[in-house]
């Protein structure tokens, strides 16, 4: 309690660490504390592991800006990331190379889109979307990444139009149900991303505390006082990186949706990870494959918590009906906290509101904005941009033991055992 820290971290999820992250790698004192006995244990250990190169939001009416923010995410991961020696991704002059000589951030685990094109109800509005999905797509897999500017995503609708007709004219015509396509979309391996993360972090000096849930701040003579169950901390300035914590501790208003998620195994080594995607959003399912056939099923996201279990549970019966050996091991809930704004069903956006005097609320959006979030919100406190170029230290036995597996490695280990 006797020291003051000049940062507050609360929240470890992706936000709390990428924040903790880019404080510690200027050389900031900083303090990250989690309420739970290991770091990322909540949202961050739950998602699908998808890193998100535009391919899903090339389908939302938003005048492209989710795309813009996501495309933009990678120029910024490359470009303020790329020291650490297991950030495994290669710009090119045609699309990102991943990199698999070591055991880095991200695996070559593709995502596969399959559009319903027959039977059902598929309109014309619906075939628009699509052409100008795949239009989309292919134009991401052939960016100059060498160039960077990917989020000036404009350009990339030059030549639409002229090309809709004949790309219409091959969907009408298409026999199969589903046209495939391979996105730019691939895995993330968030743990070792992760402790990645805190290790040079806790070498530039990063202090955890973990099982303290913070109660109540209070401010005097300009330093905070975090009132925690487990130990006080004092901070100069603090960052909320929790959306429980947001709640408690700020005005900013956050939404609370809900990503019914099973952990299944029986998939077929040959199973490409994919997105099943219906004009109703209902229909949609996901497979997103791990190791030794175990994987990731789910679909949309839902505002109500109790309709869960029963969608759950046709998104299995879909499941099954394509691989009829997949079982399901376990089933949970993620929650995501987001900021929504009016006519907005999703949030999927970063956001970053200075909501008291010294006291920044952050919230993530998609695991893959983290490496826009973070350098972001190091402009908007400091003027200034943080370190491109830096000397990353890897201590691995000490980052192992604060961050968490996710939940399907969990229970794969747990089958292991039997």
């Amino acid at each position: 309690m006797d020291k003051t820290y000049e940062w507050a971290v609360i929240g470890s999820g992706i936000a709390g660490i990428s924040i903790a992250e880019i404080l510690s790698r200027q050389g900031h004192d900083v303090i990250l504390i989690e309420k739970n006995e290991g770091l990322a244990s909540e949202t961050t250990r739950e998602f699908h592991e998808w890193l998100h190169t535009g391919s899903l939001y090339t389908l939302i009416p938003d005048r492209l800006k989710t795309l813009r923010f996501v495309l933009g995410a990678i120029d910024d991961l490359i470009e303020f990331y790329s020291s650490y020696e297991r950030m495994n991704i290669i710009p090119t002059l045609e699309g990102l190379r991943i990199d698999n000589s070591n055991n880095g951030w991200f695996n070559d685990n593709y995502i596969y889109f399959n559009y319903r094109i027959k039977g059902r109800k598929v309109t014309f509005p619906w075939l628009i979307g699509v052409a100008r999905s795949i239009y989309l797509i292919k134009k991401i897999h052939q960016h100059d990444w060498l160039r960077r500017r990917a989020g000036e995503v404009e350009p990339f609708m030059k030549g639409f139009i002229p090309s809709l007709p004949s790309m219409l004219k091959e969907l009408i015509t298409f026999s199969s149900k589903y046209k495939s396509v391979r996105t730019p979309d691939f895995g993330i391996n968030s743990r070792i991303l992760l402790r990645d993360m805190i290790s040079n972090s806790i070498n530039n000096g990063l202090q955890i505390s973990l099982n303290n849930s913070i109660e109540a701040i209070y401010e005097e003579n300009g330093l905070k006082t975090l009132n925690g169950s487990k130990e006080n901390i004092k901070a100069k300035k603090v960052a909320i990186c929790s959306g429980e914590g947001i709640k408690k501790f700020s005005n900013v208003k956050i939404s609370t949706t809900f990503a019914p998620i099973a952990v299944v195994s029986g998939v077929p080594r040959e199973t490409k990870s994919f997105v099943e995607l219906d004009y109703f959003p209902k229909n949609c399912i996901n497979l997103l494959t791990k190791d030794d056939g175990y994987g990731l099923a789910g679909g949309i996201t839902l505002r109500q918590k109790n309709q869960c279990d029963e969608y759950l549970d046709k998104v299995m019966q879909k499941h099954k009906k394509l691989n009829g050996s997949i079982k399901e091991e376990y089933r949970y809930i993620g929650l995501k906290n987001e900021i929504t704004f009016k006519n907005e069903p999703r949030g999927y956006l970063y956001h970053i509101v200075e909501s008291g005097n010294d006291v920044w609320s952050i919230i993530p959006g998609k695991f893959s904005l983290a490496f826009s979030l973070a350098p972001e919100f190091y402009r908007r406190v400091y003027n200034k941009n943080p370190s491109k170029k830096f000397t990353p230290i890897r201590l691995d036995m000490d980052s192992n033991q604060f961050v968490s597996n996710t939940v399907w490695f969990d229970i794969l280990n747990k089958n292991r055992k039997k």
